[in-house]
């Protein structure tokens, strides 16, 4: 929430127009947090639609089972916020520098916008930490996952309702079956589905892996990218990228400003914290071996109502019982 709250004032400062709603992925809400008048609203993930929230997030960990969210976050805002046309999902970790005008551009002829991690081939094919960019990308997906905009639209339905549905069963970092959380699923969008726009403009997602692509620069108070309106920057992994900032001024600012706001925010709400899903509701702590049980098996799931409800021992009862009945 440190991080959300910093994309919250960012939000209101340069489209005060914008209501912002939060996802919690925790079991409850913290009292204060309901007070908190710089989000519009912050709803538990459990409440919002899932056919089956505790099969949807037990077999996942937190990394994934907050990327599995996304698509009923905005399948929830776009059925409860029936008189807005424009939603946009992005990840908490970003800050807003400027308006988006070019996706409200781009929404005159299109339903849906995508923002890919290089809008060219790379000059620098490494990262800021010397992995191969182009390889990277190859594994994670040519679009990022940290915005997608959409206009209210029969494609913008069908594509969420899609994308909902993969997310259910198939959100794993897992490079080797070609998964790598919602990402991947975005590319395959690219052909499956019309009315696309990927917005190809250096002032978008700037992050880490593009940091070697994008010259970020100011001039009487705006930032820019490569010459363009600076429209957010993409804190993704930000301790790895404060230690490997390439020799520019602006980025420097910009980032070390970002952690500084961090901290500040991190007195309301601190960061280092156990994840209640961790957890069962006994309070005994999920073994790895447990969730992966409930990996990649949607016939368990669908007869395991709450895995939550169970114990270590259990599921591995329940481990054999498959085993024997299915030799």
């Amino acid at each position: 929430m440190a991080k959300a709250k910093i994309l919250a004032k960012s939000l209101k400062e340069h489209m005060p127009e914008s209501k912002l709603v939060i996802c919690l992925l925790e079991k409850s809400l913290p009292a204060h947090l309901l007070d908190d008048q710089d989000f519009h609203e912050v709803v538990l993930a459990k409440d919002m639609g899932f056919t089956n929230f505790e099969t949807t997030i037990f077999k996942y960990n937190q990394y994934e089972a907050a990327c599995a969210c996304k698509g009923q976050l905005m399948k929830y805002v776009y059925s409860k916020y029936k008189d807005v046309e424009f939603f946009s999902y992005i990840d908490s970790d970003t800050q807003v520098f400027s308006r988006f005008d070019e996706v409200f551009a781009a929404f005159k002829t299109h339903s849906i916008v995508l923002t890919p991690h290089y809008n060219e081939p790379p000059k620098n094919t490494y990262t800021i930490w010397g992995e191969n960019a182009e390889i990277l990308i190859l594994r994670v997906g040519i679009i990022n996952g940290g915005y997608i905009g959409v206009k209210r639209s029969v494609e913008a339905e069908a594509l969420l309702d899609w994308w909902t549905a993969r997310l259910e069963h198939y959100a794993f970092n897992d490079a080797e079956h070609g998964l790598f959380t919602d990402q991947r699923w975005l590319t395959a969008a690219l052909i499956l589905f019309d009315k696309i726009y990927v917005l190809k403009h250096d002032g978008y997602n700037v992050a880490f892996w593009n940091i070697n692509q994008r010259s970020i620069s100011m001039k009487d108070c705006v930032y820019y990218a490569n010459g363009k309106p600076f429209r957010f920057f993409h804190f993704s992994n930000i301790h790895y990228l404060r230690d490997n900032l390439p020799d520019n001024p602006s980025i420097y600012k910009v980032v070390h400003h970002y952690i500084t706001l961090i901290e500040e925010n991190e007195k309301l709400y601190p960061t280092h914290f156990e994840w209640s899903y961790d957890f069962f509701d006994h309070g005994e702590r999920i073994e790895d071996n447990s969730r992966s049980v409930f990996k990649y098996n949607i016939k368990l799931n669908a007869h395991t109502p709450n895995p939550y409800s169970l114990t270590n021992k259990a599921i591995k009862r329940l481990k054999r019982k498959r085993k024997v009945r299915k030799h």
